[in-house]
């Protein structure tokens, strides 16, 4: 047998070979799912914050910002925590993922809401 007449099938075989698709925990993204934005609060309850993370292959783990003011670092890619009494006004609450150094990747998500 002649390579000549094999290497046609090896290259029609090689179209076809499906490649990988990145895996989905490739994606970071971050998801807030209490409070709402908009939301009114209650300036003199405690409000819980439910989020979700994926921190990607750049990412290690989440930290919470209010009024781009770090509150709090999670460990927990997905959760509940609870902010201490925010003072009254429009407020800015992000959960960013940030890397081993705890520096943001760019990758968050923030809820304005109102204290009332």
């Amino acid at each position: 047998m002649r390579i000549s007449s094999v290497l046609p099938g090896i290259f029609a075989a090689l179209l076809f070979v499906p490649l990988a698709a990145p895996a989905a925990s490739d994606k970071a993204y971050v998801k807030i799912t209490s409070p709402r934005p908009g939301a009114k609060l209650d300036a003199m309850a405690q409000t819980k914050l439910v989020y979700e993370a994926v921190p990607g292959p750049r990412g290690d783990h989440v930290h919470v910002y209010v009024d781009n003011k770090e509150v709090g670092i999670l460990r927990q890619l997905k959760g509940s925590y609870t902010l201490e009494t925010l003072s009254p006004g429009t407020r800015n609450i992000c959960v960013k993922v940030v890397n081993k150094a705890h520096v943001p990747i760019g990758v968050e998500q923030c809820v304005k809401v109102t204290v009332e």
